[in-house]
Formats: structure tokens, sequence, C-alpha cells
């Protein structure tokens, strides 16, 4: 009885399947015939006249108070922006500046002279500018590799850092022509008789010291050839611990960028001069590029830019113009909701039948 008994059920399991799994593909079917019709349930919302115009309004209300909060922020940050690329170049040069910047035995030393118009709170952000620098040019931004990097002369293939791959016939760490391009002028600041301290450590991104730069890679047959780029590295030191090199191998998107340089963990007070001791090295004369030297105060939005706080009023202020529109139209010409005397003769057929 008890074999009779499995065996009805594993007839009726086998049953139940053969005459589910039709049911199943039926069901399948119709949803896929839904779907494709775009019949199946959904939530469509009803413009009606009040919705849209309380909806622009809602907009206005929200994006102007704040666009002038961030507008505001952005006008409370201080910057001191001088460029020194022309006034750095020695008289006897001015006419030909590739010259005196490629002549090893001409000085590139340099004072700058800068005057604090409003109080500076610390840490006050040093940035150099670089404008006509095609970073994100597409031959320019492949010419590096991520993986060497990361386990230096471990990786071998480097084919993507051409030019700068090899040299003498051995491998280049960093290769790629943007390590290559390192940006090496460099800044020291005083007031009066006292000296700036420049903060250089933590300019980079921690994700990028910790993942993308390995800590036991050193730098190897770097800036050795007779084609000089940009800086140097210290061989000592790891590639993790060089962060104007991590700050520079983030290629910047526009043409006209600034890099962190470091901070001056002091206050600067009105009407100060600061004393500028700069190092004119870097070549942006060659391509007709500027170079620029920002020191600048940062706010809960970040550094000066007032883009996103005139956007925000911009799309409040539109909203506001469109709520009025639409307010006066449909002041002048209300048309009641569901009136089929606004449709079209044959729409007004279709619905009478």
């Amino acid at each position: 009885m008890e074999e009779f008994g499995r065996r009805q059920l594993i007839s009726m399991d086998v049953d139940g399947a053969a005459i589910s799994a039709p049911v199943l593909l039926r069901g399948r079917s119709k949803a896929i015939h839904q779907f494709t019709q775009q019949t199946l349930p959904a939530c469509k919302p009803v413009l009606t006249p009040a919705w849209v115009i309380g909806t622009f309004f809602l907009m206005g209300v929200i994006f102007i108070p704040v666009g002038l909060i961030s507008l505001h922020a952005s006008q409370s940050v201080t910057e001191i922006v001088d460029r020194y690329d022309i006034d750095c170049v020695p008289d006897t040069f001015k006419n030909n500046k590739v010259a005196y910047i490629k002549n090893a035995s001409t000085p590139k030393s340099c004072h700058r002279y800068l005057k604090v118009d409003k109080p500076m709170k610390a840490p006050i952000y040093i940035y150099y500018q670089l404008d006509n620098f095609y970073q994100n040019h597409r031959r320019y931004v492949k010419s590096r590799s991520d993986d060497q990097l990361l386990h230096g002369l471990g990786y071998n293939k480097t084919s993507s850092c051409e030019p700068q791959a090899f040299e003498n016939g051995l491998p280049i760490v960093p290769c790629g022509l943007v390590a290559w391009s390192l940006f090496n002028d460099t800044y020291s600041f005083s007031r009066g008789t006292k000296k700036l301290k420049i903060e250089r450590k933590n300019i980079a991104w921690k994700s990028d010291r910790d993942h993308k730069f390995g800590k036991q890679v050193y730098p190897f047959n770097f800036q050795n050839g007779s084609f000089i780029g940009g800086g140097k590295l210290d061989t000592s030191l790891p590639l993790s611990d060089q962060e104007d090199l991590i700050v520079w191998m983030r290629t910047a998107a526009f043409p006209s960028f600034r890099k962190l340089y470091g901070r001056i963990e002091e206050d600067l007070e009105e009407d100060d001069i600061i004393v500028v001791h700069l190092m004119n090295n870097y070549n942006t004369y060659s391509f007709g590029g500027t170079k620029l030297l920002v020191l600048s105060t940062s706010s809960w939005l970040g550094g000066k830019n007032s883009f996103l706080g005139v956007a925000y009023i911009f799309v409040g202020s539109s909203s506001i113009l469109i709520t009025l529109i639409f307010l006066l139209l449909h002041v002048k010409n209300p048309r009641p909701y569901g009136d089929t005397t606004y449709l079209s003769g044959g729409n007004r057929k279709d619905i009478s039948s």
C-alpha cells in the first residue's frame, strides 16, 4: 500500500508539472506582450495646470536660495592670483623666452611681492595654474602605465609609455609623457623677515597614495636622457611618498587647470606683504602657455567658483518666469480638465462612439 501511495504521488507531481508548465509559459508570454504593448500597470501622473505651475514655482523657491547661499560661500573665499611667467624673464630674453628657459646657465630665480587685501585664515592653499596645457590630449593621457606605478620594475609591459618607456636600453620608472613632463617650478614664502612654512604632505588624494602608487616602487632611470622634460624625483623615496608626482599624474580635463602645491598653516593679515621666492624652471613658452601662482582660502563649498551659484539662480529664476507665464495663460484662457470641446473632430467622434 505504501509503495502504491508513493507511485500515486509521483504520478500526480508529474501530471501537475506537465499541466503547470504551459500555464507558466502562457503567463510569461502575456507579461511580455503587456510589456511590449506598454499595457502594464503604471503610475500615470495627470499634469494639470495647477500641478505644472506648482512644480515650477517650487523649483524656483528652492533653487534661488540655494544659489544665493552657494554664491555667498564662493564670494567669501579670498584669492591672490599672480601671473609670473612674463615678468620673471630677464629683459635680455624678452624677445626669445624659449632660449631663456632652455639655457641652463641663465639664473631662473625670481622674486614676487604679493599684497594681502583681505585677512586670510589658515589653511591657505597654494596652487600653480597652467593655461593652454592640454593634459587631456589622447596621446598624452595614454602615455603612462598604471601597473608600473603600482608594481615598479616587476611590470615590464610599458609599450603604452612610448616615447618615454626606455632610455639607454633600460626601463624608466615612472614611464610615459605624463610623468616626464612633471611640473618643477618651486616656491617659498616669507613675511617680513619671517619665513612661512609650507606643508607639502597630504596634498594628494589618499586613495591615490594608498592604491595607485607602490610603497616599494622607487624612481629608476628617470630624466637621465638628453631630452629633459620637467622635474626630477628623489630616488630614495617611494612613489607613494612623492606627492608632487601623484598630484601631477591626475590629469586635468581642461586646458586651464590648477594643481595643489602645498598649504600655509598661518593666518595672513590685511595689508601684509608676502615675498615669493620662486624658481622659474618650467617651460610653458614653447607652446604659448602661461603660469600663475594662486593663494586661496576655502569655504564649506571648496574654493572660489561662482558657476554653481549662478547656475542655481539661473534655473530658479527661469522656473519662476515660466510659472508666471503659465499662470497668466491659465488665467486668461482657462481650460477645464476633461472638456472634450478642446479635442479635434476625429477624437470627439471616437469618444462619442
